[in-house]
């Protein structure tokens, strides 16, 4: 089984939640334009307990369509 781990000080305290605000997405800023679906991409969040750290994790499956060849590599 794959246990998540903190991305800052590796513990394995984390709670899932949501951050409060209108809806827990992002909206990709170079989206094709006319497509068939919304551009509201859901994202999750982990709280690890021992330092704080919040991590937030975009649906890639929802947001790869919406940029098309417009998507930057980090």
């Amino acid at each position: 089984m794959n246990q998540k781990v903190c991305i800052r000080c590796g513990s394995s305290k984390l709670e899932s939640g949501s951050l409060g605000s209108f809806g827990l997405t992002f909206r990709p800023a170079n989206t094709k334009f006319l497509t068939m679906k919304t551009n509201d991409v859901r994202v999750e969040s982990n709280m690890c307990i021992d330092c704080g750290t919040i991590e937030l994790v975009g649906d890639v499956r929802k947001a790869a369509p919406l940029v098309g060849d417009k998507a930057k590599p980090h």
